[in-house]
This record gives structure tokens, sequence and C-alpha cells, in this order.
């Protein structure tokens, strides 16, 4: 994972590669908890634009493979391309269908001869694309995903509509356009990811302590929106984890 130059880090949260070599071996299926950014991904065949995944996120790996991408800033999508984000919202759409110029780069992404070597190329790609001055409406919803992700008070759609100084229906549209899904999955998300993340670390020993310091109303509420989107209870998530 390599970090943008500070003239794309409006727009990039990262570049990022994933390799596999399983040769001679069954398929490895990864499930994840996606995270509200849109993923610019080159592989050999099946180059390709993420978008947000609302649900669990799975794939199954096979035989040797890699992917060399950008994960754009929640909120900037609309720096890169001219279409609401909604309009990737849980589909893989090919990347010549999406941004047909990233085919003239994709060959000298995936042959560079590092992962340091493609991200710069990928960079000096995105200096062409991207917008030259960020719409405002893109880098207000990039402010409020950046608030959302530190700031674990706000629990309701109306808390960030108010810090915005926006009415819900007005961010409603404004994350439809720029994030993908709507402010109350983001909400969710980014509090499920981080009870994900401490049942992973094994750092939070009680689900209903967990539950109050996420903003949920009890420990049940907190099970149900885990188990809705990862597929298993937090109880069950934990164990299989450290197995």
């Amino acid at each position: 994972m390599f970090a943008p130059p500070p003239d794309l880090a409006d727009t990039v949260d990262c570049f990022w590669t994933g390799a596999w070599d399983l040769a001679g071996q069954e398929p490895h299926t990864v499930q994840l908890l996606g995270d509200p950014c849109v993923h610019i991904a080159m592989e050999r065949g099946a180059s390709r634009v993420v978008g947000v995944w609302t649900e669990t996120w799975t794939r199954t790996l096979s035989g040797v493979g890699c992917v060399r991408a950008v994960k754009l800033r929640a909120g900037a999508t609309q720096a890169v391309f001219d279409r609401p984000a909604s309009t990737f919202t849980d589909r893989l759409v090919p990347l010549a269908d999406a941004l047909p110029t990233a085919l003239s780069v994709e060959e000298s992404v995936l042959d560079a001869p590092s992962h340091e070597e493609a991200a710069r190329v990928l960079a000096d790609w995105l200096r062409g694309v991207s917008a030259p001055v960020p719409d405002p409406k893109c880098m207000l919803a990039v402010s409020l995903m950046e608030t959302l992700a530190a700031d674990r008070s706000i629990v309701r759609v109306e808390q960030l509509a108010a810090h915005a100084g926006l009415t819900v229906r007005a961010l409603q549209r404004l994350f439809d356009e720029h994030v993908g899904a709507s402010p109350k999955w983001a909400i969710r998300r980014h509090r499920l990811q981080e009870a994900a993340v401490r049942i992973e670390a094994g750092t939070q020993q009680s689900l209903a302590r967990l539950a109050a310091e996420l903003g949920y109303a009890d420990q049940a509420h907190l099970a149900r929106d885990f188990r809705n989107a990862v597929g298993t209870p937090p109880g069950a998530f934990g164990r299989d984890v450290h197995r």
C-alpha cells in the first residue's frame, strides 16, 4: 500500500497491490467488510471499477494473479468520473466502459517491475484525468466522510446533516452523487468496521461495552447489524478469526 503524492491527496486514499500464487492449491475465498470507497483495479483480463460495496465483499482466488489498484478517497468519485457515485454501487464495471482512457496505461501498470513503479504510473495517469479543481460538493463529501471516520459520537443522520449545515434530504443527495451510499449506511459501516477491527484484535472483552461505545442502543442492536453486514454474529466472527 502506497500513499499518494501531495498533489493527488485530495482525490486518492492510496495505491495498493494484491498478489497471490495458489498454483496447485485449493482456491481461497476472501471475505471483507468493504469501505465506502471506489477502487480502480487493474488485472489482466478483468480491469474494472469497483463501486462502494454495501454487503460483504466475497471473492474466490485461484491460480496465480495480481491486482494493482487505486483507492479513491471516500466521497471523491466525481473527481475522476463524470457520473454519480451511486451508478457504481455494488457493481463491477469494466474499465473500458467506465473510463476508456485507463486502458492506455493498463499494460504499463501491470508490467511495471515493482509495485512502487506501478503506483507512479497510476499517479501520472490520474493527473491527466482528475478534475484540476475539485468540485466544492465533492470536497464537502470527502470532508464529511473524514468526520464520520474520526468522530464516533455521530450516530444519526440528523447529526451529520447539522454538522454539514444541510437538510437531511440535501445530505442524502450529496451522498448519492459523491459517495455512492446513503449517510445512514456510511455511519453504520464505520461503526461496524471499528467493531470488526476490535474483535479481530482481541482487545474487546465486552460486546455490551463495545455497543455502547459505538452508539448502539444495546448489544442486541449491534449484533443484529453486525450479522446483517458480515453474515455471522460478533461472537462467532471472533471465534473464527482467532482459530
